[in-house]
């Protein structure tokens, strides 16, 4: 079975920051999740020290982080469906929309919201069952990767998806890619490829 690929990123500043991070779900339901080192324009964020409480350091950044470019490469492989789901769509346009520009590449996605996943049940259900997979999983609604994790644990729940349907490992696991990962002082994971 396939599940729906889910994105989720964090921004320096809410109104006109950044991407620092992002998350996203594959088809097996395994996520990937990267920092990502900041483009030379949009620096500013951090020459001001105006970027959003928990970001990474700059230093952080360039010497953990992703660059743009390896994650376009990564989504063009990734997102062979064309749709991304996103709790916040507006946020994932723009720095989609930012990411892409920097290199002069087309949006080969459509961004769709999270809920469109879940049209044909309760919207109370669904956001009672959210809450609960966040509190057991120890998951919270600002990180990248546990925004990603949620929703594709949400979908296997809500839609039923069970263990002959699909892994439930593969559920809660970063994507393999034979390299060992790498946390971040907060124990996020920041780099799988």
């Amino acid at each position: 079975m396939q599940l729906p690929s889910f994105l989720a990123f964090e921004v320096t500043d809410e109104d006109q920051g950044y991407p620092f991070a992002v998350a996203w779900t594959l088809p097996s339901g395994q996520y990937k999740a990267v920092l990502i080192q900041p483009e030379d324009d949009w620096l500013i964020d951090w020459d001001s020290g105006q970027y959003a409480a928990g970001a990474p350091s700059l230093d952080d950044l360039r010497e953990r982080g992703e660059t743009v470019l390896d994650v376009l490469k990564e989504w063009a492989a990734d997102f062979e469906h064309g749709e991304v789901y996103c709790e916040d769509p507006a946020l994932a346009q723009y720095c989609l929309d930012l990411m892409h520009d920097a290199y002069g590449r087309e949006l080969a996605v459509e961004v769709i919201p999270a809920s469109a996943a879940f049209e044909e049940f309760d919207p109370l259900d669904v956001d009672e069952q959210r809450r609960w997979i966040m509190a057991t999983e120890d998951l919270t609604a600002i990180h990248a990767e546990d925004v990603a994790r949620t929703y594709v644990h949400l979908y296997a729940r809500i839609h039923g998806i069970g263990a002959d349907d699909i892994d439930p490992e593969s559920l809660v696991q970063p994507a393999d890619d034979g390299e060992a990962d790498d946390e971040d002082a907060d124990g996020r994971a920041d780099a799988y490829e």
